[in-house]
C-alpha cells in the first residue's frame, strides 16, 4: 500500500513538472511571438541596385496561426506596386511561411492619391479565398500593412474588377479605406 502511495505521489510530481515545462515553454513562445508581431520590420540594406520592401506573410504555429513581416528583395526600385506584386507572389521556396494572398490573384491598378491607395485586384481574391475570419483578417491585414509600409499612404482602398465589395470572405468589411492598425 505504501509503494503505492509513493508511486502515485512520484507520478504526480513529473507530471506536475512537465506541466509546467510545458506552461514555460508556451509562455516562451507567446512572448517571442507577440514581440515578432509589435515590431516593426527593420529596413534591410540595400544591395547593388536592389531594394527591399516589407510584406505580410502567415506563419503558422501547431496551434495558430500569425501575419509576420518579411523584407523581400525586389527587382527594381521598391514601389507600393513592387511589394504588392511581391505580396501577391507569396513566399519563397525555402521560407516556411504561408501565402497572405491567393496566389491566382493578379493586380490590376494601383493609384495612391493624396495618402490612400486604391488597389483593385481581380476576382480571384474573392474566388479563391477558402480561409474563415483569422485569414481573411490576415489577407486584408498584408495588404493594408505591406502598402502602409510607404509613407506616402495612409489608407488603403481595396476594389475587385474596379468596384468597391463588402468584403472578401464574409467576415472583414472592405468597403471602406482601411489604415492600419484599423
Amino acid at each position: 500500500m505504501r509503494a503505492a502511495k509513493t508511486f502515485l505521489v512520484v507520478v504526480l510530481v513529473v507530471g506536475l513538472a512537465a506541466g509546467l515545462w510545458a506552461l514555460f515553454s508556451l509562455y516562451s513562445e507567446v512572448k517571442e511571438l507577440r514581440s515578432i508581431r509589435q515590431m516593426p520590420a527593420a529596413p534591410a540594406p540595400a544591395q547593388q541596385g536592389q531594394e527591399y520592401a516589407t510584406i505580410y506573410l502567415v506563419k503558422a504555429e501547431p496551434t495558430e496561426f500569425h501575419l509576420v513581416p518579411v523584407q523581400r528583395k525586389l527587382g527594381g526600385p521598391a514601389t507600393p506596386q513592387a511589394a504588392l506584386q511581391a505580396l501577391i507572389n507569396g513566399p519563397l521556396a525555402h521560407e516556411e511561411l504561408f501565402a497572405s494572398v491567393p496566389a491566382s490573384v493578379q493586380l490590376r491598378s494601383l493609384t495612391i492619391q493624396d495618402g490612400l491607395a486604391t488597389a483593385d485586384f481581380s476576382s480571384e481574391i474573392v474566388k479563391d479565398f477558402n480561409g474563415g475570419a483569422l485569414l481573411e483578417s490576415y489577407l486584408v491585414t498584408a495588404i493594408v500593412n505591406t502598402l502602409t509600409e510607404f509613407p506616402q499612404i495612409q489608407q488603403v482602398q481595396i476594389l475587385v474588377e474596379g468596384e468597391a465589395v463588402e468584403s472578401i470572405g464574409g467576415h472583414i468589411l472592405v468597403s471602406k479605406p482601411l489604415s492600419r492598425g484599423r
